[in-house]
């Protein structure tokens, strides 16, 4: 685990990188007014660090993965209690208590869905998801040099 700690710090630090690297250039778009256009543009440029965030966020949740998959039994039959408990407190409840108990099962309801949620952080993994992270590295590390000329353009004028 030590290395994927270090692997995410990586990726994030890059992706802040970029991020700075496209504040950069957009403030040297912005000097003189910034157009529609160019708002655009740095939108599109904040895009590669966005994605290598999403990345980090899901190889931390990959690496959770194992104490999750330990912790589903005991969760669901917390929740399965839980439920019973919501039913039978449903059959006896006034029209004024209702709203309690619907708070209540939509607290539970939700935190089903968190166990149920086991096979989302598995996107990180396909291909598609991990080429599209590799190139958003790359145009993160071309972002960051732009960035520095940027900021010495800035400077200099």
């Amino acid at each position: 685990m030590p290395f994927l700690r270090g692997f995410v710090r990586l990726v994030r630090r890059l992706a802040l990188a970029g991020a700075a690297g496209a504040a950069a250039i957009g403030l040297v778009l912005a000097r003189d007014g910034l157009s529609g256009l160019e708002a655009v543009l740095v939108a599109v440029l904040l895009a590669p660090a966005a994605i290598l965030l999403l990345f980090a966020q899901g190889i931390t949740e990959l690496a959770a993965l194992p104490d999750r998959l330990r912790r589903i039994p005991g969760e669901g039959q917390e929740r399965l209690a839980e439920l019973s408990r919501l039913a039978g407190q449903a059959r006896t409840t006034r029209a004024r208590g209702v709203p309690l108990v619907l708070w209540r099962l939509r607290g539970t309801v939700g935190s089903v869905g968190d166990v149920a949620g086991v096979a989302l952080p598995l996107r990180v993994l396909t291909p598609g998801f991990f080429a599209l992270a590799g190139f958003a590295a790359i145009v993160c590390v071309g972002l960051a040099g732009a960035g520095l000329i940027a900021v010495l353009a800035l400077a200099l004028a």
